[in-house]
């Protein structure tokens, strides 16, 4: 019998929380080439837009449950116990806002915020992690965390996650999946003159054009050009809902 095969501290998920579905879905699959695949869940419940690169699923779409909420995009983390991990994050000054639940063919999950409300998704899959791969273009490849207290970050997300701390090629500290990997998942930034956030990247071919074409397609640059030393080129990006995103060009060689 083979069993599911997980990878805890892996962002295995993205998700977006949006207000208006049919839009956003119009806006990305332009944007990124994603065609989208519903995935029923169940009577009673709508289907799960499923976005996919080929037959490759990338990233999910779903109303977000609060109008009152800002639309944005949900990162979700592999964990071994989600009850554990939502319980340290309350113990160390974040919270839960949704979850820990059972969702019928995905596993269970939770969403927490951390001491400065920043969001990330909890995941135990039910059928194991897909397994990790070279991002491809149009596929998700990092995440960021702007936090208003990085060393509060560090010890926060060491003790829900499991993460380590690694030095960054462009210098700073790097989340890993440790102990014993050197792989990397996310870069802390001290949040100045913004909201603590998680973002998520996407990696493009041509930073400039894909920048400009968001913008054909109703979206709003919030920051057209970051250098990453060493690492590539950046760019902020919400679409027409408002959920914000990064878009990654890596340098070449």
């Amino acid at each position: 019998m083979n069993l599911p095969k997980h990878t805890p501290g892996r962002v295995v998920w993205r998700e977006l929380m949006t207000s208006d579905l049919e839009r956003a879905k119009g806006f990305y699959g332009e944007l990124f080439g994603w065609s989208f695949k519903n995935m029923p869940m169940g009577p009673g419940e709508p289907d799960y837009p499923i976005a996919q690169i080929g037959d490759r699923g990338v990233a999910g779409l779903t109303q977000k449950p609060d109008p009152n909420m800002p639309s944005f995009w949900a990162s979700y983390v592999s964990v071994t116990d989600v009850d554990a991990a939502a319980k340290a994050a309350e113990a160390g000054g974040g919270a839960v806002a949704f979850g820990p639940m059972d969702v019928p063919q995905v596993g269970r999950i939770a969403m927490i915020m951390d001491f400065d409300h920043a969001a990330l998704g909890l995941l135990h899959s039910s059928n194991g992690d897909t397994p990790p791969e070279i991002p491809q273009l149009g596929e998700f490849c990092w995440e960021t965390l702007s936090s208003s207290d990085p060393a509060r970050a560090r010890r926060f997300y060491r003790d829900v996650i499991g993460w380590v701390e690694q030095p960054s090629p462009a210098g700073g500290i790097v989340f890993g999946v440790g102990p014993t990997s050197a792989e990397g998942v996310a870069d802390l930034q001290e949040a100045i003159g913004m909201p603590a956030m998680w973002l998520t990247y996407v990696v493009v071919e041509a930073l400039e054009a894909a920048r400009s074409r968001a913008e054909r397609l109703g979206g709003q640059v919030v920051a057209p050009l970051i250098e990453v030393p060493k690492v590539g080129r950046i760019a902020v990006i919400a679409d027409p809902t408002g959920g914000h995103f990064g878009l990654f060009q890596p340098f070449a060689g």
